[in-house]
Parts: C-alpha cells; structure tokens; sequence
C-alpha cells in the first residue's frame, strides 16, 4: 500500500557509543496502550534543536494541536544544536527516547539501523502525504523503508549581497551560466575592489555540499550500498584546491579568519556583517545572516550538471520503544499538514513539502523568505533526483570534512594528501 494516502484529520563518538546500547534498558511505559480521554490524556514527547525564537513557536503550535486534540498532551524538549545529538544518544541509551524526535542529515540512518526509530507504515493511517511535492516523501526512506517525514526542504544555495557587489562595481554573476573558476575570480575582485575586511566569500566545509560538488562531477559522495566513499580522490582533491585557491588570491580571508567565521551565529559572520559578497549556505538559513536585501542564486557549475537537491532541512521520527505510536504520528500530521501550524511555522524548518500549505503561507513570509521559496522552485523545476540517505557511520564526516580542510588552508597538507586521508578515515567509519 502507498504510504499516507488518507487524509488528514488534523559529540558524533558519544552519540554512535550511546546507540551500540540503545535497545538495552528499555522497559514497558505504564502509558502502553492507554486511550487518552479530556479529563485523563496520554502524554507524548517532543524534541527538536533550535533558538528561543524556534522554541517560542513550537510551543505555540503546541498548545494549538492540544486544544484541537484534547486527548493528547505534548511536552515540548529543545535543546541546542551543538549538544542535541549527545543528548538523544544518552537519552536512547537510558530509555527515555522522546516520541518524536526532529532529525537530519546521517542520522536517520545511523538511528535506523540500531532499531532506534520506527517503521511509519505501521502508522502510515495517521499521517497524510498526499499533498507532499514529487520526491518528498522518499526522502525519508531508508532500505525501502519510511523512517521520517520531512519537516520542510531546502537546498543548497549561493547567498549574494547586492550592496558589496555594487560597492565593489562588480557585476551580479549570471547563476545560469557561471562555473567554478567565475566564482574564485569573482571573490578574488570583490576583495581588490573592497575596504579592507570585506572580502568576495568563505569556503564552505559542508558534506552536503560535498555531495553537490561530486554529483556536478558525475559521482555521489558515497556508493549505492553506502558501505565507501563514492566521490573520487581526485574530484575531492580539486574541492580541497578550490578552497586554497579562493585564500591564496585573497578572494577568502586567512584560515583563522576562515575558521572563525565558520563558527560564528549567522549574525556576526562577515556575510551577516555586510563583509562578504557571497556565500555558499542553506537556502533557509538566508533570513539569518541580516536585514539586507540578499539575493539567492544557483551554485556554479548547476547549468552544466546539477548537484543540487530538495532535502529535509528537518525531519521527524518517531521511536520505536513509543508507547503512544498512533498519537506521535497524528502530532508529526498536524505539524506538516496543518495551516495554522504552517503559519506559524513558516519556512523556519524549511519550505513545507504540502503544496497547499506551501502556497497557502507564501503571502505571509518576507521578501527574503519569498525568494527562497521561487528559488526551491527553480530547483525543484530541474527534476534533479535526491540521493539515497546519508549511510550510518557517515555522521562523522562532517568533522573529518572540516578538520582536512583546515588543516589545508593552514598549509599543514596538500589536497591530494587530504583527499587521500579523508576517503580512508570515512570509509574506516563506514566499514
């Protein structure tokens, strides 16, 4: 049967340690089975990672879904992005796993394949997709599995500043034809032409956009089985060269500098500052950086293969070990199929992956939040297939990603030797 077709009624080591054991431990909830009524209602639990403001909305959708499901309480859990996972991992290995869960990149697989997460087809009744865009439900599938409903997508895409181009009296690039080399040329102008700290970009040490790279260049990051890397030592190496290139002629600030900002809140990076005239980021991450009148552009290289995608900027799970499955899933509904909690929601958890409510909270978002949604229909408009999940194992990669790559621009290796170094080290986390 087609999943969701009725509708609706309403630290990485630490974490992977903590799940070798999250199947011990793990006793019968005395909520197992109980049928919540208005007087007595059974009691759910919700986590997610965010800021207050994300908090501060949760809890209101919260409080709407609860007055239309007065049987139903949800205990709302948010936690910051930095010790989320650590968290979930001791919370798994305790067995006090949150009902629904809010997940992202690896580990969706890296849960699944411990048993951690249920298989939603056994609760595919209460949860609605048939609204979903093309290719948004599959995202949460793991082995033929669903695991996940998408909380809303977005994309990788290039943030441009207008004003520092125009400062600069550097033309806007053309999105449909620019390539790689424009890019570093580009950013190598726009720090001549600009005061000093402003500079064009910042390489972006990212493995989903890692992924981009290797699909522009007719490999995947990682094989079908997910068992190695798929991208080439020699693709990875001109990624590591690009990032070099970009600070050797001053279109990127110093490794410090570059490592500095790759830590710092949205606010306070050179982007955010107004120093910075482009930059690789997530399509809804652009409202972060400031007030200005950014634009939203295609990668380089998109027009000659595209690599990029429609992912889950979040996505929702429910536990396997839940004792109250069926109203997990009925919340996961409200939240992704709701209009009230899309107008609440917004593009805050990405672009909603229902069409209606994606039309439907459109009027209601700002200009910036207006142009990623044309700009996740460009992408959308390419039919570009996603990959398969990230592999479990593969949470690490992000560390390995960002350590090589800094260890480049200090100059203490060469990209070949970091490209080298790197497709061992991960395929080691995968084997």
């Amino acid at each position: 049967m087609k999943f969701g077709l009725r509708k609706s009624a309403v630290g990485v080591t630490g974490a992977i340690a903590a799940l070798a054991i999250a199947l011990t431990g793990c006793g019968n909830s005395p909520q197992a089975g109980k049928v919540g009524t208005a007087e007595d209602p059974v009691t759910i639990r919700f986590a997610w990672w965010g800021n207050d403001s994300r908090a501060k909305t949760t809890m209101e959708v919260i409080k709407a879904f609860e007055a239309a499901n007065p049987t139903i309480k949800v205990q709302g859990e948010n936690t910051e992005y930095s010790s989320y996972w650590d968290k979930m991992a001791t919370q798994i290995a305790g067995g006090t796993t949150p009902d629904v869960i809010a997940m992202s990149g690896a580990y969706p697989s890296e849960y699944a394949s411990r048993g951690v997460l249920l298989n939603l087809d056994k609760v595919k009744d209460q949860i609605d997709t048939s609204k979903f865009a093309e290719g948004t439900v599959d995202l949460g599938k793991i082995d033929g599995k669903q695991y996940t409903i998408t909380a809303g997508v977005n994309s990788m895409s290039m943030v441009l500043d207008p004003e520092v181009f125009e400062a600069a009296g550097v033309p806007m690039p053309d999105d449909e034809k620019w390539t790689w080399d424009d890019y570093a040329q580009i950013a190598a102008e726009i720090t001549s032409k600009s005061p000093a700290g402003t500079f064009g970009t910042t390489p972006m040490a990212n493995d989903s956009f890692l992924a981009v790279w290797a699909r522009q260049n007719g490999e995947d990051l990682y094989t079908d089985d997910g068992k190695k890397m798929g991208i080439s030592e020699d693709t990875l190496t001109r990624w590591f060269e690009l990032n070099k290139k970009l600070m050797d002629t001053g279109g990127a600030p110093s490794a410090s500098q570059t490592v500095e900002d790759g830590s710092a809140q949205p606010e306070m990076t050179l982007m955010g500052q107004g120093k910075q005239g482009m930059k690789i980021s997530w399509s809804n991450q652009m409202t972060s950086y400031s007030g200005a009148p950014l634009v939203m552009a295609k990668l380089p290289g998109e027009s000659k293969q595209p690599g990029a995608w429609l992912r889950s900027s979040m996505e929702y799970a429910i536990s396997s070990k839940s004792a109250q499955p069926k109203e997990a899933a009925l919340f996961i509904n409200y939240l992704v199929n709701n209009m009230d909690a899309a107008s609440k929601i917004k593009s805050d958890r990405g672009m909603p992956a229902n069409t209606e409510l994606k039309a439907g909270i459109t009027p209601l978002l700002k200009e910036t939040q207006q142009k990623e949604a044309a700009y996740l229909d460009r992408i959308a408009a390419l039919k570009v297939q996603a990959p398969k999940p990230f592999p479990a194992g593969s949470s690490a990669t992000m560390e390995v990603l960002n350590r090589y790559n800094t260890d480049v621009l200090f100059g203490k290796i060469s990209p070949r030797d970091a490209a080298k170094g790197m497709i061992s080290e991960v395929n080691q986390n995968l084997s």
